[in-house]
């Protein structure tokens, strides 16, 4: 089950299958039979489980059925998406961030609607988004697809789920957060419910764009492959 594309496809679904409890009722009840932290326990080890069978049917299933090559053109359209990503990607280390976990309380901070949550209130979730859409993009392969839109498109549903999720419990605080940002980057800031403050951002960016620099030039040492443009 762990090298071949049915493996993938199966381990897929029940990492999508998995995240889906937070969200339903299930979730009340597990909390119920096991305690808040005995749930949380359990949930992240199966979530660590799953990602992992995830990954290892990832890498062993074999390369076939290719969809598409792009090739200098995705890579080239790689490198301002990835610093983007790592950029977002640091959001709730860097601040406030209320649609983290167990960060409600942070909803009423002067910083959870700046800096990169002007950009998107889901900073994090974005990132693994546009990671995702990236490696989709420059592979083109089938088992690719089904690894990375499945694993991007959880994260692009988690940002809708985590949403409802708050509004039922922060109530008119949510309501209020949520007018002054957006889910989707950067559509607060055209709409002029947000602002780039150069200030808020600028340390952020930095510490992005280093963490991106470091990512780009080691990725072939770590995962044996290039992201840089062919030459010739």
């Amino acid at each position: 089950m762990f090298d071949t594309l049915d493996g993938l496809i199966l381990a897929t679904v029940l990492f999508l299958a998995i995240h889906i409890v937070p969200s339903s009722f299930l979730r009340a009840k597990l909390v119920g039979m096991f305690g808040e932290n005995g749930y949380l326990a359990g949930y992240s080890i199966l979530s660590a489980v799953f990602l992992a069978w995830m990954i290892m049917a990832y890498i062993n299933a074999p390369v076939d059925y290719f969809l598409w090559d792009l090739g200098n053109v995705g890579r080239y359209l790689a490198i301002p998406l990835m610093a983007l990503a790592f950029i977002l990607f640091i959001g709730p280390f860097t601040g406030a961030s209320p649609t983290s976990v167990k960060a409600q309380s942070t909803i009423e901070k002067e910083g959870a609607h700046q800096g990169l949550n002007a950009i998107t209130r889901h900073p994090m979730m974005w990132s693994f988004v546009i990671w995702a859409f990236v490696h989709a993009l420059n592979n083109g392969d089938l088992k690719s697809l089904v690894f990375f839109v499945g694993y991007g498109g959880l994260a692009l549903a988690g940002t809708f789920l985590i949403d409802a999720k708050r509004a039922k419990e922060l109530g008119t605080k949510w309501t209020e957060y949520k007018s002054q940002t957006s889910n989707i980057p950067f559509a607060a800031i055209l709409a002029g419910r947000a602002k780039l403050s150069i200030k808020q951002l600028w340390w952020r960016v930095a510490i992005g764009l280093f963490l991106f620099m470091a990512a780009y030039h080691t990725h072939e040492l770590v995962l044996g492959v290039s992201p840089f443009p062919f030459r010739g």
